[in-house]
């Protein structure tokens, strides 16, 4: 897994700039660590007829709302029951389908701020739907983060020349314990973004 996130990490990296690679990974990527949660969600309970028991029926349930990564990228793996969705710019879910031998690569808040908006963290959520019951969903997702020391501020190259900085400096374990506090009480779930804690215009530090 740390070897596909540094391929993976060069080749977001070229997508920004021509020789970002090789200007840039060394330097501020080399010390990313990564971290694998298994992931289970668990279905509505239903009786023998698999009607709900305990929520109204419905087509499908929430299994994790909205929410977005903390990391740089983070590599998804999903069973076959599939559920995961991510919303387009324009605010439109779109299924991502489970298709066997293949991982799912999202950019998280960390390479949003780093890349001073180039690359978008990615907003997705988990719903479990009938087929024709509801059933349990695993996943297994690989999150790949800066250093908690490392500070994130967006190179001047990366910026590019007439742009503005669109995030003030900040340091990766701040913005985690952020999220971690937030007042909706879940460490991940939808709640304030990196964009609400560093963002020029609303920057919490």
């Amino acid at each position: 897994m740390v070897d596909l996130c540094e391929k993976i990490v060069k080749i977001v990296l070229m997508s920004i700039g021509e020789g970002f690679e090789k200007l840039f990974y060394d330097d501020e990527f080399s010390k990313c660590h990564g971290y694998l949660r298994i992931n289970n969600y668990s279905a509505p309970d239903h009786d023998d007829e698999g009607k709900l028991e305990k929520v109204d029926e419905k087509e499908e349930v929430e299994g994790l709302g909205m929410h977005t990564d903390m990391s740089c990228i983070t590599i998804l793996y999903q069973d076959e029951i599939g559920g995961l969705q991510v919303r387009s710019k324009e605010g439109k879910w779109i299924d991502i389908k489970p298709s066997e031998g293949t991982l799912v690569v999202n950019i998280g808040d960390m390479l949003q701020a780093w890349s001073n908006d180039k690359l978008r963290s990615s907003e997705h959520r988990v719903v479990l739907k009938k087929q024709p019951y509801y059933v349990n969903r695993f996943s297994m997702a690989f999150f790949w983060c800066f250093e908690d020391e490392k500070v994130i501020v967006a190179p001047n190259e990366v910026v590019g020349d007439g742009n503005k900085r669109l995030y003030s400096p900040f340091a990766c374990l701040d913005y985690l314990k952020f999220r971690e506090n937030n007042q909706r009480g879940r460490f991940e779930k939808v709640g304030f973004t990196v964009r609400d804690f560093a963002g020029i215009n609303n920057s919490h530090l």
